[in-house]
């Protein structure tokens, strides 16, 4: 198990795309990359031409180094101004390509890697992963809940093999630029015309890690499993099922008390929220207009109980727990009651308070959470 946030790699972005790699070349030569050499000779890594040449380039060369070298090892390269680049490792899936060839092992280690760390909207996000890879391993943590979704292939080859699968998780969770919430992905899906799930198609791992990921997925023998939660950083609407409607405060109130309203769409930032883990399985949910966080009035238990904002105190009726009701919907209820739940009033499409009410599976109690 690998945590990327533990990993520090929190002080660049995600990796948007991997420089030169077309339906037509891999990472091969024309880039000026080998797998045939170690990554610190001029035939591994060239220096005059391809990657090492543009800033998307060595972006790329900073996830080939930070997938394959250990931490404590970096690689110094120079571009063709005679620049200087430091390049630290990090995961150490393939400290073999160091000083010398990757091989087909090495190749499809790299490959997931990187798969498992691009992000469409450039944006870094945390992320937990599993692989068979002794440098990685299997395992899980609290606060990473969600599975979603496995990563193979082979992008050094031509036309590369840039393949992932959907986790059990993939549409929970949304996080922006990953999986569910994608656009312009280089990688695609080959089970997209069956379930497209991982666990239909691959091979989970030994016990007693089976739940953890897969160890290979058709004829891929190395997979990257991806394990994530909400990103404490973005923004999401929060949108009733039913409705259509997203929640928000009358006029954008910062007020303590705004009684919780649904409004039709506007992107206001009264309708934007953080949706924050506390501890395993509850969160805080925080406007992001007026700072205060969702609660229900007075901790009540009893339906008809009015949602609120409120400054933030971790009470009970302040943590939130997101249960997925199928098809990319949550029902979400307070610590304070177990058996509640926030929603419309059935039946209702207009603008209306929100309150809380034991859950009976309508659509007007079922929310969709996604990145602004």
């Amino acid at each position: 198990m690998y945590d990327t946030q533990t990993a520090e790699l929190g002080t660049t972005n995600g990796l948007t795309s991997m420089n030169g790699l077309t339906s037509m070349n891999g990472l091969t030569s024309m880039n000026g990359l080998t797998s045939m050499n170690g990554l610190t000779s001029m035939n591994g890594l060239s220096s005059t031409v391809g990657f090492m040449t543009t800033a998307a380039g060595r972006n790329t060369v900073s996830y080939i180094v930070r997938c394959a070298l250990p931490k404590g090892r970096t690689l110094v390269k120079k571009d063709q101004n005679g620049v200087s680049y430091s390049f630290p490792g990090e995961l150490g899936m393939a400290p073999q390509w160091e000083t010398g060839a990757c091989d087909a092992d090495c190749q499809q280690y790299v490959s997931a890697c990187l798969l498992a760390h691009l992000n469409t909207s450039g944006q870094h996000i945390a992320l937990w992963l599993d692989s068979d890879n002794p440098a990685v391993g299997w395992g899980r943590s609290t606060d990473y809940p969600y599975q979603e979704g496995s990563f193979f292939g082979n992008v050094f080859v031509s036309p590369p093999q840039a393949l992932y699968c959907n986790g059990k998780d993939f549409d929970k969770g949304l996080v922006p630029g990953r999986l569910g919430d994608t656009s312009g992905a280089i990688y695609k899906n080959p089970y997209a015309s069956g379930t497209s799930y991982c666990r239909d198609y691959c091979t989970a791992a030994d016990a007693p890690n089976s739940a953890d990921g897969y160890k290979s997925c058709g004829n891929w023998t190395h997979v990257v499993t991806v394990w994530r939660n909400f990103d404490p950083g973005s923004d999401y609407k929060i949108c009733n099922r039913y409705s259509g409607k997203c929640l928000d405060f009358t006029g954008g109130s910062t007020a303590d008390g705004a009684t919780l309203m649904q409004y039709s769409p506007s992107g206001a930032a009264s309708q934007l929220w953080g949706i924050i883990q506390v501890s395993p399985g509850k969160y805080k949910v925080v406007n992001r207009n007026s700072g205060k966080v969702l609660d229900v009035s007075g901790g009540y238990t009893g339906n008809g109980a009015k949602a609120q904002q409120w400054p933030y105190n971790g009470g009970p009726n302040q943590m939130w727990t997101f249960m997925p009701t199928g098809d990319g919907y949550y029902r979400f209820g307070p610590g304070s009651n177990a058996n509640g739940c926030i929603g419309s009033p059935s039946g209702s499409t207009a603008t209306s308070d929100i309150v809380q009410w034991s859950y009976d599976g309508g659509s007007n109690q079922q929310w969709n959470i996604v990145p602004r």
